[in-house]
């Protein structure tokens, strides 16, 4: 988005920064997987994101507002996520899942109000749309299990 929309200042600094954070989460969770001696491997697609992404609509400025809904969804998903797990996790892993859980809130804000600015009319209607989409994709069985899948399809939870 930093190369499409050259001409929204606010919406290049916000998302500079947050590129920069993501980048810092990165790094940290990586590194946390070293410690344990988890490998770095190639993962497809989520099911999840391109099944949001889908749904983005194609002309300005509705593709926008879209695409920082989209953010904002993903991000409130990760807060549930992060949330649920950090009771559950070793200390370490949890002292990190609580700091990816305020930033992933802080995100999900800085999405929201985005979307907000550069909204031409209501944000509810759509964004209660997106949310509907959303809710159902977390929900739907998935053949692999990711952050933000469903539960296992039943194929795949037997082969395991």
């Amino acid at each position: 988005m930093l190369y499409r929309y050259v001409d929204r200042p606010e919406l290049l600094t916000r998302l500079s920064r947050l590129a920069r954070e993501e980048l810092r989460h990165f790094e940290q969770v990586h590194a946390l997987m070293r410690v344990r001696g988890i490998g770095y491997r190639h993962l497809t697609s989520s099911r999840y994101a391109g099944g949001l992404m889908a749904e983005v609509r194609a002309e300005e400025p509705d593709r926008l507002v879209d695409t920082l809904l989209v953010g904002a969804l993903v991000e409130a998903r990760s807060c549930e996520r992060f949330a649920g797990l950090v009771e559950v996790v070793p200390a370490d892993v949890a002292t990190l899942y609580g700091d990816l859980l305020a930033a992933e809130a802080r995100h999900f804000t800085h999405y929201l109000a985005l979307a907000r600015r550069y909204a031409e009319g209501p944000l509810e209607p759509r964004l209660d749309a997106l949310r509907e989409l959303e809710a159902a994709l977390v929900c739907a069985p998935d053949a692999e299990f990711r952050f933000h899948s469903g539960p296992l399809s039943s194929a795949r939870a037997e082969s395991r």
